[in-house]
């Protein structure tokens, strides 16, 4: 599986690396996040992956996998985006 360079390479810190590496072990933590976890450790670990592959190994699309490096880069946060759109009228 070959693949153009990722325009956002990955480099954690050993303290980023031990938050991700929990995150992806405890079982309170939400799969969506879990998942981004392993993409990033992916990243880090392997930097001579394309995003194809390491899409391939955490089971997504090379658009996730994309779109996860670029907030990583920007952001060094792991969470959803607020939704768009109006307020919740009715409380859950």
């Amino acid at each position: 599986m070959r693949g153009p360079k990722p325009k956002y390479p990955i480099r954690l810190t050993k303290e980023e690396e031990r938050m991700l590496r929990q995150l992806v072990r405890a079982s309170s933590t939400p799969q969506g996040k879990a998942r981004r976890a392993r993409i990033i450790l992916a990243a880090h670990e392997h930097p001579e992956w394309s995003n194809q592959q390491i899409a391939w190994a955490a089971g997504c699309s090379d658009r996730t996998v994309r779109e996860w490096r670029r907030r990583w880069v920007e952001s060094k946060n792991l969470d959803d985006l607020p939704r768009p759109g109006a307020p919740r009228r009715f409380s859950p």
